[in-house]
């Protein structure tokens, strides 16, 4: 995973804030939801399944490190799950984008974690987010942020933790205008957040930023470096390889290229004609992503999933 290093530049982590600078603290709920599924991907990294996005969880010689953590209401049992597999003090939350069922813990967390770190836009639009709420419910906000406004322009950071190095990269808009992919290159292991979906269609935000074409091009990109051995936390979905990131990119480039085909089509007539059966691995979702919306947000003519209750 030394391809990580393919940009010529990278950040020093800055130092961060003493845990008692936070000027608010959600107290945690009370009741551990029991939901958690802890899976070990390689030597020191682990995967927690649960509800909503999954969680990457890095044990160091003296730390840990997790990789989103997903609802509010989880965070007691999700605690639960780290514990299982480590005592040590969690020193750093790394958000892959700012999504709910990836952020939504942070607003507890952040009283027991050194800093959250982030793309510049995910502490953005969630400062906007929390601007609509009542300052008791705000919270959580990232504290280092890596990168700049305009999604386009590639970011890089690079965490050197007791001996193990922990690679963000953000290559460009993709699932939401902040996608960071963490890497770690001593083990091969990667967590790619919402870049990538295994089981279900991927998700679009376009409102938050997203792009299909950029979606696949940086999951080609991913693609066109990772070792062979690697292992892959997708966002959502089962803990993989490089095989099943060769066929989502595969899946990404069918969409685009049936697109392109066919540029009079709408969303339900692309989906219509597309050969869905080829590709059983990926499952439409009525109240989430259909293969009609994909193909809609693909176009650029749709919002990429169902709209929210």
């Amino acid at each position: 995973m030394r391809a990580l290093t393919a940009f010529g530049f990278a950040l020093a982590v800055a130092a961060a804030s003493p845990l008692s600078a936070h000027a608010k603290h959600r107290p945690a709920p009370t009741d551990p939801a029991k939901v958690h599924k802890v899976e070990k991907v390689a030597e020191n990294v682990y995967c927690i399944f649960g509800q909503g996005g999954n969680i990457g969880l890095v044990v160091t010689p003296k730390h840990a490190v997790l990789i989103d953590d997903q609802f509010e209401r989880l965070v007691p049992g999700l605690l639960e799950a780290v514990h299982s597999v480590t005592d040590k003090p969690i020193k750093y939350l790394i958000n892959t984008h700012g999504h709910g069922d990836h952020v939504g813990g942070n607003v507890v967390l952040e009283k027991q974690v050194m800093a959250i770190i982030a793309h510049t836009n995910v502490r953005k639009r969630m400062l906007t987010e929390q601007a609509k709420l009542e300052p008791a419910q705000r919270g959580g906000l990232p504290e280092l942020a890596l990168g700049s406004e305009d999604p386009k322009e590639k970011a890089r950071l690079d965490i050197h933790l007791d001996g193990t190095e922990i690679h963000l990269l953000h290559v460009g808009p993709g699932h939401t205008d902040g996608d960071v992919i963490v890497g770690l290159p001593g083990t091969h292991t990667m967590h790619m957040g919402d870049l990538f979906f295994l089981g279900m269609l991927p998700y679009i935000d376009v409102e938050g930023g997203g792009s299909f074409d950029g979606l696949a091009a940086q999951v080609a990109y991913v693609a066109s470096w990772i070792p062979d051995d690697a292992r892959l936390i997708p966002g959502h979905g089962p803990v993989c390889g490089k095989k099943e990131l060769l066929r989502y990119r595969d899946l990404l480039l069918a969409v685009q290229a049936h697109v392109k085909a066919n540029p009079a089509k709408d969303g339900a007539a692309l989906a219509a004609s597309f050969d869905a059966a080829a590709w059983p691995e990926w499952k439409p979702r009525a109240d989430f992503v259909t293969w009609e919306r994909l193909f809609s947000v693909a176009s650029g003519k749709g919002p990429g999933r169902a709209a929210r209750p």
